[in-house]
């Protein structure tokens, strides 16, 4: 019995590093590029080095990609372009993504400064062909080159209601601002702060801020924007609407910071066209 239990044990230790020299040999995930962003989904292309790839310029990944540890629902399919140089593949996959079928967890893992993607399958050259184990893995840092947009992207997600300015004192004149936002995913999100600027040109009209807002899932959310604006400011940028009590073309400037992961917020920049309302 002993010399059976011995046996077993050579045969598991001499294995072991047999199958260690077969683990698979993982890719690198280069850049995210954002080709279309709308209310009800975003198409991107995720772009990869790998060691090895079918043969064909044209190809099909089958596996799951994951964001901070969070599998995303793109579908069982994605198709993958292959370019093929000595030593190295270039893998582009083109990925979509039903806002709306983002899962809770994820707002919770997410990392303001960087983006940690994974993703791991088979890669095929057709439904037919024998299936190639693939995986890669990157940190993508934000407000780099490597998280880029083709294009604006965005602009369905948030417009300026305007603003009216009637509240007149001796040194400052008060009054309020509207920002629509829409919210696409399926759970709420957290605003930490909104800091903002109405501005007329390239002059400051009036400015504010507001801390601890809500924006309710699956929907526009209206929210009203305090502002003060010193009286000189507003007579320079808005001499003749002071005047005439009218009004004039302006802009939303401002930053988002919505709550992620723990203890941190993804900083979000809007500048948005609108009017402004001066007087009564």
């Amino acid at each position: 019995m002993k010399r059976r239990f011995a046996l077993a044990a050579a045969v598991f230790v001499l294995a072991g590093p047999a199958h260690a020299q077969t683990r698979l040999a993982c890719g690198s995930i280069e850049a995210l590029e954002v080709t279309s962003l709308t209310r009800t989904r975003v198409t991107a292309f995720l772009r990869a080095v790998l060691p090895d790839a079918p043969p064909g310029s044209k190809i099909f990944f089958d596996g799951k990609i994951e964001l901070a540890n969070t599998v995303l629902p793109v579908g069982p399919k994605v198709t993958a372009l292959v370019q093929h140089t000595e030593g190295r593949h270039d893998v582009v996959l083109l990925t979509e993504l039903e806002l709306a079928k983002v899962p809770a967890e994820l707002l919770g893992r997410l990392q303001a400064a960087a983006l940690d993607f994974t993703f791991e399958g088979n890669l095929r050259s057709s439904s037919s062909s024998p299936p190639m184990p693939v995986c890669a893995v990157g940190v993508l840092r934000v407000g780099t080159n490597q998280i880029r947009a083709s294009g604006p992207v965005g602009r369905d997600f948030a417009r300026f209601g305007g603003a009216r300015l009637a509240g007149l004192s001796l040194t400052e004149t008060q009054g309020e601002a509207t920002a629509v936002l829409y919210n696409p995913f399926e759970f709420p999100l957290d605003v930490r702060d909104l800091v903002y600027e109405i501005r007329a040109g390239d002059r400051r009209v009036a400015s504010g801020e507001r801390h601890g807002v809500r924006l309710h899932p699956g929907r526009e959310n209206s929210i009203d924007l305090p502002v003060s604006a010193a009286n000189a400011d507003l007579a320079a940028a808005l001499a003749g609407a002071v005047a005439s009590g009218g009004r004039a073309e302006g802009r939303l400037v401002a930053k988002i910071s919505v709550k992620v992961g723990k203890d941190q917020a993804m900083t979000v920049p809007l500048d948005l066209p609108g009017t402004i309302q001066v007087g009564k």
